[in-house]
């Protein structure tokens, strides 16, 4: 763990070995304040030296002085490399985040990774800058310290060392204890934030359920948990201050019998035992001051331990991709006896599917909830990796290819639209970053967002709130159809993309999709009569299964499941299809195209 962490110091090596030049420099300071007070009293008080009267304060002034800019310095510069580890570590930490696939995300809860970035980061935080910056000072000081008094009286100062073991054992055995405490403390600030996320996204939920007295109590709870290991390290931690008083007075206890008595008996003149006692009082400052000092440390590396476990998971994404770049679909999308499990006691999501689509073939894809339709798309970007079986473009494993090329040309328009708090135009600009504001404008216009933001005050530059929370459904959903049209991709997904849309929304969010559509090979999660008419084929999934595909009319006509799902989903007067859902659908796939 140590080392890791000082592997992140390596490109500061200059910084560094300035800060720890100085806390030497610093040391040696108070070193030359124990070592002076020898002659200080024997020169100036027993021998009456008005020589030494006169060069000895300034030399106190030059080395409290000296001390002092020392202390600045090295202070300053510790303190910068150990922001610098910690904005680095956080940096490599976000990156190796988003580079692990969907699987990692649904195992772990997102208030749980932003808890380990920035909690356990802060804690590190601590660790590499002024915890670090006052163990070298501190422990240099206690060298010196130490080397003053054994030149003065060696006897002298073993006996006042004695208690040393004691205070080592104190130091591991609380030390221990806190980085326990602290990673379990640390785990109970990411359920507290997990608690605060889940009430605050579901603020809605909760008023309208008037929740808000279960959801105090659900908090109060974890709040409570945390109180009391928060607690209990505060006890472990405090407890070492006053045990390191009683063994720090055994030992001077030690030290004034036995030096008073040389002194008693002519054996050492008082320069020099007050010289060996202020070196062993000042001596004891650091050994209480290193003694909360790992202290911390064990607290900062309880962080540390969760931190590194993460960025040493290697569930990443796309891990056994290529080096292959998809130029685009040049003939067909092959999916060859697929089979995919969440979880081997769930039982298989799909089962040995096999189809081809066409390049600028319309799919739809229809079934009951949780036949497989969203396992089946979500497959071919690779957002996970079939167990069995393969998919293929224009004969080409997806595999073969590197991640990011894939990705690059296929566009998804989730059920849910999603949205970041920034403004309309960087929103749009997600589809491609390099794109011109004139080709946003442009996206915006084709997805029929532009009426409507042009009537906002500050245009294309209103801040949306999170996830778009300004915004009704369907201009939302066409904000992402934008975005979708901008990145301009050869292969389309789109999940239900207008189920939760009221009539007019989603006449106008379709025919934004019409214009999405145009000469890409699309595959369309329905739930509305529109999109499964106009499709070039339906195919219909049962628990896992691929039991039957073809146009509407034939389907209709020989499926009885489809049959059902029509006159529950589909069929036109139920309630299922809007007015506008049925002029899309009289147009002609020979005109869409």
């Amino acid at each position: 763990m140590y080392r890791r962490l000082l592997d992140y110091a390596r490109p500061y090596w200059f910084r560094l070995g300035v800060g720890i030049f100085l806390a030497v420099v610093v040391s040696l300071a108070n070193g030359a304040i124990a070592y002076l007070v020898k002659p200080l009293l024997d020169s100036i008080f027993m021998e009456r030296n008005m020589v030494m009267l006169q060069l000895l304060p300034l030399l106190l002034i030059l080395v409290f002085g000296g001390k002092g800019v020392a202390t600045y310095g090295h202070r300053y510069l510790m303190l910068w490399v150990g922001e610098r580890v910690v904005q680095q570590l956080r940096s490599d930490l976000y990156r190796h985040l988003l580079g692990q696939s969907l699987s990692f995300f649904h195992r772990h809860p997102s208030s749980t990774l932003m808890s380990r970035i920035v909690n356990d980061a802060s804690l590190v935080s601590r660790a590499a800058s002024k915890i670090v910056a006052d163990l070298i000072n501190q422990s240099f000081t206690m060298v010196l310290l130490l080397g003053v008094a054994f030149y003065r009286q060696w006897q002298f100062t073993l006996i006042s060392i004695l208690v040393f073991p004691a205070a080592a054992q104190v130091m591991n055995h609380f030390g221990k204890k806190l980085r326990l405490l602290s990673r379990r403390s640390q785990e109970r600030i990411a359920d507290l934030n997990e608690v605060l996320q889940e009430s605050f996204t579901g603020i809605k939920v909760v008023k309208a359920f008037t929740l808000e007295v279960s959801e105090t109590e659900k908090f109060q709870h974890v709040n409570g948990k945390l109180f009391r290991l928060t607690m209990r390290g505060i006890r472990a931690d405090e407890v070492t201050s006053p045990l390191m008083e009683i063994l720090g007075a055994l030992g001077l206890a030690a030290v004034l019998w036995y030096g008073g008595s040389q002194v008693i008996h002519g054996a050492m003149t008082p320069g020099t035992f007050f010289s060996s006692l202020t070196a062993l009082m000042m001596m004891y400052a650091p050994v209480r001051k290193l003694t909360r000092i790992s202290n911390a440390i064990q607290v900062a590396l309880g962080g540390a331990d969760r931190i590194f476990a993460l960025l040493d998971a290697r569930d990443l994404d796309g891990a056994a991709g290529g080096a292959r770049t998809l130029p685009g679909v040049e003939r067909d999308i092959a999916y060859r006896n697929v089979s995919f499990t969440y979880r081997p006691e769930d039982g298989p999501v799909l089962t040995n599917v096999s189809i081809t689509v066409r390049k600028g073939e319309l799919v739809a894809l229809v079934g009951p909830s949780g036949a497989g339709k969203t396992t089946f798309v979500d497959l071919l970007p690779r957002f996970y990796e079939c167990e069995q079986g393969s998919i293929c473009i224009d004969g080409i494993e997806v595999r073969d290819f590197t991640l990011e090329s894939l990705r690059r040309h296929i566009g998804v328009v989730p059920q849910v639209s999603l949205l970041f708090n920034d403004t309309i135009h960087q929103n749009i600009l997600y589809g491609r970053l390099d794109a011109s504001a004139a080709e946003v404008r442009e996206a915006a216009r084709l997805a029929f967002a532009d009426e409507f933001i042009n009537t906002l005050a500050a245009g294309y530059e209103t801040l949306i709130g999170e996830n778009g929370v300004t915004l009704s459904g369907g201009q939302r959903q066409r904000l992402c159809i934008a975005r979708t049209i901008l990145k301009n991709p050869t292969i389309l997904i789109l999940d239900e993309a207008t189920s939760q849309l009221d009539s007019e929304s989603e006449g106008m969010v379709q025919r934004a999709l019409d214009n999405l559509m145009k000469e890409r090979t699309s595959f369309v999660i329905a739930h509305r009569l529109s999109t499964v008419i106009q499709a070039d084929r339906i195919l219909l999934f049962e628990r896992g299964r691929l039991i039957d595909q073809g146009p509407h009319d034939q389907l209709l006509a020989r499926s009885s499941l489809y049959q059902r799902l029509y006159e529950q989903q589909f069929k036109v007067g139920n309630g299922a299809t809007s007015a506008a859902g049925e002029s899309v659908a009289s147009l002609g796939k020979k005109e869409l195209a």
